[in-house]
């Protein structure tokens, strides 16, 4: 009975303190077992990448989408793997207005093209492992 007690003190201070809830351990343990994971997110820059709103990116150990829907990835589109990464920074006011303030921005460059993808920095690890510019 005490230890049922501690553990759920233990919980709730967790949570207090900003450790990571059971949806985020869940959707961290779904992305480690090679499930996609979606997450309110944006693309922008040049055509092809550029979109009018903000939607969501569908990210795997190997790919990252962005799709207008958030159940479905049938209509996702796939972006280029081979994306070089130029910065990770906080949204500036110069960014496109589908990029959330309190996101994560990441500035890359295909050949000429500056694509610029946005998320709330929670996931922007989901974006690192899936164009592959974090490595385990």
């Amino acid at each position: 009975m005490l230890v049922d007690i501690l553990s759920a003190v233990v919980d709730v201070l967790g949570v207090a303190i900003g450790e990571p809830g059971a949806e985020e351990r869940k959707e961290r343990d779904a992305f480690a077992e090679g499930r996609v994971v979606v997450f309110d997110g944006c693309v922008a820059g040049a055509r092809p990448y550029c979109r009018p709103t903000a939607e969501f990116l569908h990210a795997s150990a190997t790919a990252l989408a962005i799709s207008p829907l958030r159940g479905t990835s049938a209509r996702a589109r796939y972006l280029p793997g081979d994306l070089v990464l130029v910065e990770v920074r906080k949204r500036r006011e110069d960014d496109p207005k589908t990029i959330e303030k309190h996101w994560t921005v990441f500035e890359c460059r295909d050949g000429e093209a500056v694509v610029l993808i946005g998320c709330a920095s929670g996931h922007a690890r989901y974006v690192r492992r899936a164009l592959q510019f974090e490595v385990d």
